[in-house]
């Protein structure tokens, strides 16, 4: 099993200007050989005409018959066997030669600088598996770097990094017995410089296959935007909306920056005063869904989670035309307002951590099609868009009154033990009973459905179930 502990390290001046400094050198260390994997790229892809040469015996050769590499232009291609290096190994090759040519790169610990390539290199092979470009990087989009296994040392709360010394840190918890260091991460924040360690104990597996026949409890989820999550057994978690909470605080702040003079040190410490509200945000949320996670954790062995298209729905809409080539207005100044929440709620990395956190535990996290899901009937099935009334679900087929992302939450758990031919009474639901209003009582029932029959010129007989009856219902 692989974890990741993450303590905040208390480093001195010297030591902070330092990795300030390495940043910058290997962020555009980064950006100097993606650019050469780029061209090697593209110049195997469509190649131009110029003087060649050929790799391995360094004559000159046609566009047509050079043995340029795809893969990088830096560094020898060849091993001293006569292996054909990878371009990982090719521009590590190449980095004493960076050495000398600027003095500057000295300063930096050499695994650090093949840490920093074999990043690069990931984030080509991620391209090439069908993932995004790789992009070259800004200086908020490169904020760490990292120590290969075996580099560092620890004694007490204290860490060794080569090249930079002892630092102490805050050991907010202690690492477990039989766990080895792996990879040291050193992470730039607005509130500070933090170090994530890596550890693996290989006698504990990463993740394990869980019998259906052990699972006991199953619980459905279904996320939402005031209520942040709604469990099948009837738990509701609020969205404490963070952003918005802190939201007059920031602009205020975000004003006061924008006055200030340009690339001025009021102006620095005013946009890093801006910075450390946006880090509390992010603080806070995480910490609530790192919560949240446990507590799914421990309530049941299969969470069946809904599979939202989150990218589609903050999607901006379509620009709307007249005859004439006026734009019109299409709603999105009023998405905006949702969009924003949607972020708030960050559902994606939510749904990371209870999946993280699952196999932690052992447990089976399955995403499932929410399609119909908050318009379905639990108890009859009946599928109608009208059953739904904002917060409030009540099926106009057999009366059944419910809230309506808890019914929606028990219907996603429903799909999932479908999807893994599980007992239905293994589902964690409601254990509160609903009493429907007295008129009704003894024609509406959950065991069964009736029909019921409406007068003629009368469409609102007393006996069907309607959104002005649902008024009266309470919950028992």
């Amino acid at each position: 099993m692989i974890l990741a502990y993450k303590y905040k390290l208390k480093a001195n001046l010297s030591q902070e200007r330092t990795m300030t400094n390495w940043l910058s050198m290997l962020r555009s260390h980064y950006n100097f050989c993606l650019r050469d994997r780029i061209e090697a790229y593209e110049q195997v892809r469509s190649p131009k005409l110029g003087n060649y040469s050929d790799l391995k015996t360094k004559a000159p050769s046609c566009p047509l018959s050079c043995s340029i590499s795809n893969k990088s232009q830096l560094g020898e291609p060849f091993k001293k066997s006569g292996e054909k290096r990878n371009a990982y190994e090719m521009q590590s090759s190449e980095l004493p030669s960076l050495k000398k040519t600027r003095p500057w790169y000295k300063k930096i610990h050499s695994a650090v600088l093949q840490q920093n390539l074999r990043r690069l290199d990931t984030a080509l092979k991620n391209f090439f598996d069908g993932r995004r470009y790789p992009k070259f990087k800004t200086r908020q989009r490169f904020k760490s770097f990292s120590y290969p296994p075996g580099q560092i040392k620890l004694k007490e709360n204290k860490i060794y990094l080569p090249s930079l010394g002892w630092m102490k840190f805050f050991k907010s918890r202690n690492i477990p017995d039989g766990f080895k260091l792996k990879t040291v991460t050193i992470r730039s924040l607005a509130d500070g410089w933090y170090v994530s360690i890596r550890i693996e104990n290989p006698d504990v597996p990463q993740s394990v296959n869980k019998d259906l026949k052990q699972v006991k409890t199953v619980v459905g989820c279904d996320l939402g935007i005031k209520k942040l999550l709604a469990l099948s057994n009837g738990e509701l978690r609020e969205n404490p909306q963070f952003e918005k909470r802190l939201s007059k605080r920031k602009t205020l702040i975000q004003r006061r920056a924008s006055r200030k003079r340009i690339n001025s040190s009021n102006q620095k410490k005013a946009y890093a005063k801006l910075a450390r509200i946006d880090q509390k945000i992010v603080n806070q949320r995480e910490d609530y869904q790192w919560k949240i996670a446990h507590r799914l954790a421990s309530l049941a062995d299969v969470i069946v989670l809904e599979d939202l298209n989150i990218q589609g729905m903050i999607r901006k809409c379509r620009a709307k035309q007249d005859e004439n080539g006026k734009f019109l207005k299409n709603g999105q100044s009023a998405k905006k307002a949702l969009n924003r929440l949607i972020r708030d709620c960050s559902w994606g990395n939510l749904k990371l951590k209870i999946q993280s956190v699952a196999a932690k535990f052992e447990c089976i996290c399955l995403d499932v099609n929410p399609k119909f899901t908050s318009q379905k009937c639990s108890h009859c099935g009946h599928i109608a868009k009208e059953n739904r009334n904002k917060e409030r679900f009540l099926c106009l087929n057999c009366g059944f009154l419910e809230d309506a992302d808890i019914q929606a939450s028990v219907n996603i758990g429903i799909i999932g033990l479908e999807t893994l031919g599980i007992s239905p009474s293994k589902l964690l639901r409601v254990t509160e009973e609903v009493t429907p209003k007295p008129e009704l009582t003894g024609s509406l029932n959950r065991e069964k459905s009736v029909s019921l029959e409406v007068e003629p010129g009368n469409p609102t007989h007393p006996l069907t179930p309607s959104w002005e009856g649902a008024r009266g219902w309470v919950s028992g």
